[in-house]
């Protein structure tokens, strides 16, 4: 049994009032990519992959375009965030419904064209972020109608939050019915969020209907994830440091349109296949990521 598992067992039964030296918690778990937290550590993961939203194009030399992404984040049903100790602790994984961010897209020559975007450490939802992603596209084909190109991208950073003791919980006497895993305070865990991909998209540009273009994307991705628990719970400072390591496919297919000669709007559905075997079944299930993603680009160059 985990040192931090067989102490929260021991703590919990207890009787009020004994005193008990603290202990600390500074143990490393590497977990197997189909354990309920790294299950959770790649859905969330997925959610901030930098897809492309549409197809990359020849860009000139010098260009530059601004835009801001919006991503929706599906709402985790109670079974769903059972992950803590393999799958019998509720976490609060419920923040944020949205996910946004900046972007700022450079040509290069080549063809090629770099893509920034930054999410600076301003606390909302709850959380607190600090990632960094960019990506290097480039179109193989083009010739009209059809598009097809190759992206790769990036990210580095994490995301603070009271996952493992949010303040609703740790309001509560610990040991209580509301608080049964005895949080003392609000925590402050880290999640990191760092992974590469490759992307392959083609698009198919419709001029009966003003150049509105469908397109398809797949890609593979590397997921390095990592938690870092800040937690203090029946006296014990918990600083578990959880790692899982993972490959994933993701797929996606949506629309651009230009509304104006340098304003443009993509939207697409994005769909990440991710297995986890949640006890006490033995086998592993598919719990996919699928949402919705929009990006607004605006021709500043």
């Amino acid at each position: 049994m985990p040192l931090k598992t067989y102490l929260i067992c021991l703590l919990a039964v207890v009787p009020s009032g004994q005193a008990l030296a603290q202990a600390v918690i500074n143990e490393t778990e590497f977990l197997h990519s189909n354990r309920p937290e790294a299950w959770a550590m790649n859905y969330v993961t997925s959610i901030t992959l930098l897809s492309g939203l549409s197809v990359p194009r020849s860009r000139a030399l010098g260009s530059i375009e601004g835009g801001v992404e919006l991503d929706w984040i599906p709402q985790l049903s109670s079974a769903q965030r059972q992950i803590g100790f393999n799958g019998i602790k509720e976490e609060d994984l419920n923040k944020a419904p949205i996910f946004g961010r900046p972007r700022l897209t450079f040509g290069l020559p080549g063809r090629f064209a770099l893509t920034l975007s930054y999410v600076p450490p301003i606390r909302i939802f709850g959380l607190k972020p600090n990632l960094f992603a960019f990506a290097l596209e480039r179109p193989l084909y083009e010739r009209d109608p059809w598009t097809i190109g190759i992206r790769m991208y990036g990210q580095i950073g994490n995301v603070e939050g009271a996952f493992t003791c949010p303040g609703n919980v740790a309001q509560f006497p610990p040991g209580s019915p509301e608080n049964l895993y005895g949080c003392e305070r609000k925590s402050a865990d880290k999640s990191s969020q760092r992974y590469a991909g490759l992307e392959l998209s083609g698009a198919y540009r419709i001029e009966q209907l003003r150049g509105l273009t469908p397109f398809i994307a797949v890609s593979g991705n590397y997921l390095d994830t990592q938690v870092h628990v800040n937690a203090q719970t029946f006296g014990v400072i918990d600083n578990t440091h959880l790692v899982a390591k993972t490959w994933t496919f993701a797929a996606s297919a949506g629309v651009a349109y230009s509304l104006t000669d340098k304003l443009r709007l993509s939207v697409g559905m994005f769909y990440s296949p991710l297995w986890v075997t949640r006890p006490p079944a033995t086998s592993s299930q598919n719990d996919a990521l699928f949402n919705v993603r929009a990006l607004l680009t605006y021709q500043l160059k």
